[in-house]
């Protein structure tokens, strides 16, 4: 167990001196505002679904699609359970904060903070697998997500199917069912393109991390209640009905890392969206983010203790 924990250390340790590097381009200057911004569209729309789709360039199997509709079904288990806790934690949706602080707890970072680590700990099968989470928060970021910051606003269901991260996901399993492949060339166009993914997303969110107020974060109680939920309560309430689950030893993997990551920064692009409190949501990303690197490799490795993957 200690190498495990040692190797999944290595590994977030590896991310977070990226953020570092990020952190400091930020402030030196060298990266700024504007250009973070067009990073983060470059991530969105073209990098991360390249890794999408890269990872169903494989033979159409039942085993492997069977493994894909499982990790579907877990993975609406996990929101469904990250939810339901968030509607009795945050029961007075008109109290301050009380919408950011739900979303906040029940979106995970499964783009720039999962995907590096499926990638690190599963291989493409990992990230295959995890399109399906990816696909659900999706869903659920322009339904739930919207209905909770402004329950009057209509579903948003163009931004939904023209998701970048969806379309990939769809193109991919049409890749899968079908007995023609990329060819070679194209292929390794898309998969070096996709290899940008980790750095890019590391780089990005330690411009992110850069822009908060540390201190005065880490001085709120309301943030190290919902770190502590996020982080380390609702991680140990999923690794514990993964328990109870007959799954495949990637599927426990993919979804055990899906149960550990930290709230998705685009949780705070929604507040913007619907006009709600931008920095409280901005600070929870923040937060999150930071104390992860101590509870990932804690969680994960109590996971594969568990799960005995």
């Amino acid at each position: 167990m200690l190498a495990y924990f040692l190797t999944v250390d290595q590994q977030i340790l590896t991310m977070f001196l990226m953020v570092a590097a990020g952190y400091l381009l930020y402030r030196f200057r060298v990266l700024t505002e504007h250009g973070l911004a067009e990073l983060s569209q470059l991530l969105l729309k073209i990098v991360t679904p390249m890794v999408l789709l890269t990872s169903f360039q494989r033979e159409f199997s039942k085993e492997v699609f069977f493994d894909w509709v499982v990790m579907f079904l877990v993975s609406a288990l996990l929101y469904a359970v990250h939810i339901l806790a968030v509607r009795i934690v945050y029961r007075d949706i008109d109290a301050p904060h009380c919408a950011e602080s739900r979303l906040a707890v029940a979106f995970p970072n499964n783009g720039f903070m999962a995907i590096p680590l499926m990638l690190a700990l599963a291989g493409e099968t990992g990230v295959f697998l995890g399109s399906t989470n990816i696909i659900l928060l999706n869903i659920l970021f322009w339904t739930y997500g919207s209905r909770t910051l402004a329950p009057g606003e209509p579903i948003r269901t163009k931004q939904i199917l023209q998701n970048p991260g969806l379309i990939a996901v769809v193109l991919g399993l049409l890749l899968l069912f079908s007995p023609v492949k990329l060819p070679a060339p194209i292929y390794q166009a898309v998969y070096q393109i996709g290899f940008l993914n980790t750095p890019l997303a590391m780089l990005v969110l330690g411009g992110f991390l850069a822009q908060a107020d540390l201190k005065a974060i880490f001085k709120t109680p309301a943030y190290l209640r919902l770190s502590a939920l996020k982080l380390l309560v609702l991680p140990g309430i999923l690794i514990g009905l993964l328990y109870l689950l007959p799954l495949s030893r990637e599927v426990k993997i993919v979804a055990a890392i899906c149960s550990v990551t930290p709230t998705a920064t685009a949780v705070s692009m929604l507040a913007n969206v619907y006009h709600r409190d931008v920095s409280f949501a901005s600070g929870a990303v923040v937060i999150t983010t930071l104390i992860s690197a101590v509870t990932i490799p804690v969680m994960m490795t109590l996971a594969k203790m568990l799960l005995q993957f």
